[in-house]
């Protein structure tokens, strides 16, 4: 499949990279990464992704934007321009700041006319997560629901999201109307390749299920066993919160299903005495553990959301 390497105008003073595959005459789907600039994970599986759709038959179009934060991947730093979270300020402004114009750029030329977003996203460096695709918990593809066609990707977490916080990406889509997933795994400043392989056959398993695809040999066998996690939109900006500045020290590891009260971990001050203990708010899975050793208050310790376990 022959690849149309596009520039999207950002403003006068920034270009967004794009590749498009297909001609139309079926689903249109937009893929991003590095929405964020420390998570590298989402750009090097976009690149991958690409890789693959050379060579595979696209029924519709895909439009992959493997940098969509230029600045932000630049400075290697979760914010961008000014210290602006882009996953914050979507649908953006054709006349605000850097991020606000990344935002609107995107949002107008890339969210707004596709079918199907994949948002790839990770950790992070502060930040360990498990494997996992969140998505629309009344969202459908395909014709089936959105869970269906989640499970049929090789990530062992599924987040199911009845509702987002604004500003991200996937919160566009989904205040449109538009199914979505994102994809998260690993951070702390790591990778792993098992986990690079995950993001790319769960997006090549979602084009095939959204018919924008044949189906590609990467894709791999069929999932093992799933846990459907529930509750909570994936804010990582929310979550237990830690109250005294010094070392945190987790008990837990992400993915571990944890009980109420249970202990997640103790922060330290630099004497070496215990000064907090952190625990599970709920029974759930740990979606998301501090990774960085020094904290401050007001930093997240842990995301617990509630699980189902029920098998694919």
């Amino acid at each position: 499949m022959t690849a149309v390497k596009e520039r999207l105008a950002a403003g006068p003073d920034l270009d967004l990279d794009t590749v498009r595959f297909g001609s139309g005459g079926g689903p249109a789907v937009t893929i991003l990464g590095g929405v964020h600039g420390d998570e590298p994970e989402g750009v090097l599986a976009a690149y991958r992704v690409a890789d693959e759709l050379a060579s595979a038959h696209v029924r519709g179009t895909v439009t992959v934007l493997p940098r969509a934060n230029p600045p932000a991947l630049a400075a290697g730093t979760r914010h961008g321009d000014g210290g602006v979270n882009l996953a914050r300020v979507f649908p953006g402004d054709p006349g605000g700041d850097l991020s606000a114009r990344i935002a609107h750029a995107i949002a107008r030329e890339l969210i707004e006319p596709c079918d199907l977003l994949i948002d790839l996203h990770s950790a992070g460096r502060r930040y360990r997560m498990p494997p996992m695709c969140g998505f629309g918990a009344a969202g459908t593809l395909g014709g089936r629901p959105l869970l269906d066609a989640a499970r049929t990707t090789p990530f062992p977490y599924l987040w199911a999201h009845a509702s987002v916080a604004p500003g991200r990406s996937v919160s566009h889509a989904d205040a449109l109307g538009k199914p979505w997933a994102y994809f998260e795994s690993g951070g702390g400043g790591a990778l792993r390749e098992a986990d690079l392989d995950l993001y790319v056959r769960g997006v090549l398993r979602l084009l095939e299920v959204a018919g924008a695809v044949e189906p590609v040999s990467f894709a791999g066998p069929p999932p093992g066993r799933q846990t459907v996690v529930t509750g909570g939109d994936g804010d990582t900006d929310t979550g237990v919160l830690i109250t005294v500045p010094g070392s945190f020290a987790s008990s837990v590891s992400a993915g571990d299903a944890v009980s109420s009260g249970q202990r997640i971990g103790a922060v330290y001050d630099d004497a070496g005495r215990r000064a907090e203990v952190v625990r599970a708010p709920s029974s759930g899975i740990v979606m998301m553990l501090r990774h960085e050793l020094r904290v401050a208050p007001g930093d997240v310790a842990a995301i617990v959301a509630g699980a189902d376990r029920r098998a694919a």
